[in-house]
């Protein structure tokens, strides 16, 4: 038996189904007739971003059907779980991504929304691109503290810093722990932790003030605190929320985030580090989670675009549930 998700979302859970047994066959045949375009699920050749990141198949139970058929007899050595969908298969074809957004089955259940996104291909993240110009008519010039009218707080003075994602990012922890695991520097094991229900306010849905108010009751505050974590929100309005954590001092003060299950990166959509940085010209350009890239460049369907605010805990590690 044959279990996909859609890999789409940061902090909420993915929609999953199961497979028929005609489906598990059509799928099977699509492996058998190319398996390069299989990935494992989390690759450190892949460097994967917000949005849609093809989809995740695992085998839940053995039922002898087709795929268990085939796996007993194929010389390929497939994991329980595989990634489709980053990778592209010879022929349109025998692609199993593009089969599984046209499939019945995919499409029940599923927004058309989250699938006009996925129609826009996986988010894979550039390499690291040096900033060349400003990234935006939003950008800083010298100044960290105003923004066209946006204010971005300095970094508290007591603010505590940990560039620790190699230990979210490591085997058995990267998968089961998301974005806001992450910003709160606490390795939960909590794959879809929410904001609020360690405080008993769980956000009910992910809008703006409901992740804010959730946030309020875990702990945390809009205004620097003694001893400080530093975090920033977005949601993506109805559907997910997504966390950053500053985690170094000036003068680069480089952010990190986590999408979901998949590594945390100090990279935006576009390739660029999430950091103050002097270019080649010697200007000095802001790029933090309010201005910085949240999809890789020209997305079809926009996705995390309501800014939630800048928060702080008087924590070395906030705890989540």
């Amino acid at each position: 038996m044959l279990e996909v998700e859609l890999d789409i979302f940061s902090g909420m859970p993915n929609p999953r189904w199961v497979l028929s047994p005609q489906e598990e066959r059509e799928l099977t045949e699509r492996v058998e007739a190319d398996t390069s375009q299989l990935s494992e699920v989390t690759s450190p050749d892949e460097v994967l971003g917000l949005g849609y990141r093809g989809f995740i198949v695992r085998s839940v139970k053995s039922e002898h059907g087709a795929w268990d058929t085939w796996q007993a007899t194929s010389s390929a050595r497939i994991g329980a779980e595989f990634r489709v969908g980053v990778r592209t298969a010879a022929r349109e074809v025998d692609s199993v991504a593009h089969w599984l957004l046209a499939a019945p089955a995919t499409r029940m259940g599923i927004a058309d929304e989250l699938l006009s996104v996925a129609a826009g291909g996986p988010s894979i993240l550039p390499a690291e691109r040096e900033e060349l110009y400003p990234p935006s008519p939003d950008s800083f010039d010298e100044s960290p503290d105003v923004e066209r009218g946006v204010t971005w707080h300095r970094p508290c003075p007591s603010t505590l810093y940990a560039a620790n994602a190699d230990i979210f990012n490591s085997p058995g922890t990267v998968e089961k722990n998301n974005c806001y695991c992450f910003a709160s520097n606490h390795v939960a094991n909590i794959r879809h932790a929410l904001p609020g229900r360690r405080g008993g306010k769980p956000a009910a849905s992910p809008t703006v003030d409901n992740i804010r108010g959730g946030l309020y009751a875990d702990g945390w505050a809009d205004n620097c605190q003694t001893n400080t974590l530093v975090i920033a929100a977005h949601v993506w309005p109805g559907w997910d929320y997504h966390f950053y954590r500053l985690v170094s001092p000036d003068p680069n003060w480089l952010w990190y985030h986590k999408t979901g299950g998949t590594p945390a990166v100090y990279l935006d959509g576009a390739g660029y580090p999430i950091r103050r940085q002097v270019t080649g010209g010697g200007s000095v350009i802001w790029r933090h989670p309010q201005n910085c890239v949240k999809t890789p460049p020209d997305p079809i369907v926009p996705v995390y675009t309501e800014f939630v605010g800048w928060f702080y805990q008087r924590n070395a590690t906030a705890l989540v549930a």
